[in-house]
């Protein structure tokens, strides 16, 4: 089976916005400031950016474990269907099918 690469890559995503936001939640609001050139603005970027790269790694992360099991379902019912192929399916009823002959007295 290969590797799904949606699933190391969210990871990641999850990971750093997670150190990204909490960096940015834990830095005293002066020092955070971001400078333009009409001034400050006191906005600290990274708490958005953390946010939204954590809620992009747990979206991709979801999507491919959904997709996993989905894709899991779709083989069992698969492998469930080619157990009764119509083949076997006619052969088993054949099988079952007996004629019963009158008895000679």
């Amino acid at each position: 089976m290969l590797l799904d690469v949606r699933i190391p890559i969210g990871w990641l995503f999850l990971v750093l916005g997670a150190m990204l936001a909490i960096y940015g939640y834990s830095t005293p609001q002066g020092t955070a400031a971001f400078n333009t050139a009409t001034g400050t603005l006191p906005l600290n970027i990274n708490i958005p950016w953390g946010i939204l790269m954590f809620l992009f790694g747990l979206g991709t992360v979801s999507v491919a474990k959904l997709d996993s099991a989905k894709q899991a379902a779709q083989e069992t019912t698969a492998a469930s269907t080619a157990a009764t192929s119509p083949i076997e399916s006619a052969t088993e009823a054949a099988a079952e099918t007996t004629l019963e002959l009158p008895e000679n007295k």
